[in-house]
């Protein structure tokens, strides 16, 4: 966590003008507009805790699961001859009801720092995310993809230093931004494609500090950006939370 704490330091820095710390007080706010998050339930065998993603296709074997590391043993078990002479599909379900576990976790390749993820690989340091392959330092964040530096994120892949942003490619130091690729220090922004500093742009295509869609120049740009974290950031500290998203602007629910 120690990691991962630094991380979130890093990525608030550039993002905000200043560094936030404490990741774990803004889960609330993360995870707001994240559709699968990770949950915890309760290992059928061992009553530990087994991180899966909150979709309804892992909803069906919540209380018959196992961790990964239990499934691999349990995988060892096997019936006696008489059991096996005597199985059907009328008894199944009793006579089986040792062995047929399952788990939500699938890890692939080598992962260093990664904890209460669900099917992940190869990672370093990754928090509380499902889906997350070829990743560095992600936290509270849904598929996201050759990507590092990002929290609160979902479906976003080839990006860096964002906060929650989604369904994206291609972003650097993004926040807030939906349905945007190649484009960086964007803020508030849809459907934007090649914007660099952009504060609500929708719908817009290479554009240079630009707000509402207007190029302002970079010294306006700077101002109102200026405006809208001291708007932001003060929130942030007192109440862990901002009272707006993306989808709250753009009129919509998250529904990635």
């Amino acid at each position: 966590m120690e990691e991962i704490e630094k991380a979130f330091q890093a990525v608030t820095l550039p993002l905000l003008n200043k560094r936030l710390s404490n990741l774990t007080d803004y889960e609330g706010w993360l995870v707001k507009d994240i559709v699968h998050k990770i949950v915890q339930v309760k290992s059928i065998k061992s009553g530990k805790p087994v991180s899966m993603p909150s979709m309804r296709f892992f909803e069906a074997i919540k209380d018959n699961c196992v961790s990964l590391e239990e499934a691999l043993e349990l995988g060892k078990s096997h019936l006696s001859a008489i059991e096996a002479d005597s199985l059907s599909l009328a008894n199944a379900s009793s006579v089986l009801k040792n062995i047929a576990r399952t788990t939500p976790e699938a890890v692939y390749g080598t992962n260093i720092g990664t904890v209460e993820c669900a099917d992940y690989g190869p990672s370093q340091y990754c928090y509380r995310s499902s889906f997350a392959w070829f990743d560095k330092f992600c936290a509270y964040s849904f598929w996201p993809r050759n990507s590092e530096y990002i929290f609160g994120c979902s479906s976003i892949i080839d990006s860096r230093f964002c906060m929650k942003c989604h369904d994206s490619a291609q972003l650097t130091r993004c926040f807030e931004v939906l349905d945007g690729s190649n484009s960086s220090d964007c803020y508030f922004c849809h459907n934007v494609e090649n914007v660099q500093n952009g504060i609500l742009c929708f719908n817009a295509k290479n554009l240079r500090y630009a707000v509402g869609n207007v190029e302002v120049g970079r010294e306006k740009f700077t101002e109102m950006k200026n405006m809208l974290l001291n708007r932001i950031v003060p929130e942030l500290e007192s109440r862990k939370d901002f009272a707006y998203s993306i989808f709250d602007l753009y009129g919509m629910k998250a529904s990635h």
